[in-house]
């Protein structure tokens, strides 16, 4: 995905933001985001993904501010309000579900809601409430059963913290089904994306097989930028589990790999290149995407 005219103005929202959160000063505040906007003018790549460009522009504030995880706080708080909600959830959601299955992939999709990135308001707990009522753009669960075979490696890669937790009941249905999971998180902070610290506080890592990180602080995922762990665990996997609208970014034009996307659409670009509407709950084959934009091209 390419930037669209209206990620510009979103980008320095996701900076004043972040000033907001970490509780800048004026003068500081306003050097961040003169320094900010210049990049905007003059240095945004056009040619590639919004989260790409994002990155740069935290780094940019990092820099300026000293200030490495701003939205800490945020996380940890996140985290444990899913984990509040977990085993409400496990008893009166999934353990009661007729399709145990699609339920988990219905929660992973409903924890993607928790994001800084995107300005927009959310609740969790509503959010819960109409679960088994929302509707999906696309549900490809056909497809993705197909795919789940024993013994088979799935390089699950994480999204947000709290989020993750969410995630769970998914990873768990993998695991029943005798796949092996590899949970990728970030290799350093960047918004509210799940990092290492953040996938133990959640519990996730007594789950999966194995706990890896992109190696880096890009907002998706860039392979120029990836670690040699990350890429190799790519390559050898059997299927992709990409969660988030920032992974989507980056990884909808690979076609040589099989990707199953979970996310909710929360911007009109990324609506318009999936064709959907604003706030629509996603379920994506790549592959599936890939016969979507040719046709549309046609």
């Amino acid at each position: 995905m390419k930037v669209y005219p209206e990620c510009l103005p979103c980008f320095l929202k996701q900076i004043y933001n972040v000033l907001r959160v970490s509780e800048a000063d004026k003068e500081t505040s306003f050097r961040v985001l003169r320094r900010s906007a210049k990049f905007i003018s003059d240095e945004i790549d056009l040619t590639r993904s919004p989260g790409h460009n994002a990155t740069f522009l935290h780094r940019l504030f990092k820099e300026l501010t000293q200030i490495n995880d701003p939205y800490k706080f945020l996380k940890d708080k996140y985290t444990e309000v899913a984990l509040s909600l977990e085993d409400e959830i496990r008893e009166k959601i999934y353990l009661v579900s007729s399709n145990k299955l699609e339920t988990a992939i219905k929660l992973a999709a409903i924890g993607n809601v928790i994001d800084f990135g995107v300005p927009h308001k959310f609740s969790i707990e509503e959010e819960l409430k109409n679960i088994l009522s929302q509707k999906f753009a696309y549900f490809d669960i056909e497809i993705f059963e197909r795919f789940l075979v024993p013994n088979k490696t799935v390089l699950y890669v994480a999204d947000n913290a709290g989020e993750i937790v969410f995630d769970k009941f998914l990873i768990k249905e993998l695991k029943e089904r005798g796949l092996k999971v590899v949970f990728a998180v970030r290799g350093k902070p960047v918004l509210n994306d799940a990092t290492v610290e953040d996938a133990a506080k959640s519990g996730i890592t007594e789950l999966v097989d194995e706990l890896i990180t992109t190696g880096n602080d890009f907002i998706g995922i860039d392979f120029e930028f990836c670690s040699e762990e990350f890429k190799k665990n790519w390559d050898e996997a059997f299927f992709i589990i990409s969660k988030g609208q920032a992974n989507i970014e980056t990884l909808d034009r690979i076609d040589e790999k099989d990707i199953f996307f979970i996310l909710k659409a929360k911007c009109n670009p990324m609506a318009s290149e999936l064709m959907c509407s604003r706030n629509d709950l996603i379920f994506l084959y790549n592959k599936h995407l890939s016969e979507i934009k040719s046709e549309d091209s046609q």
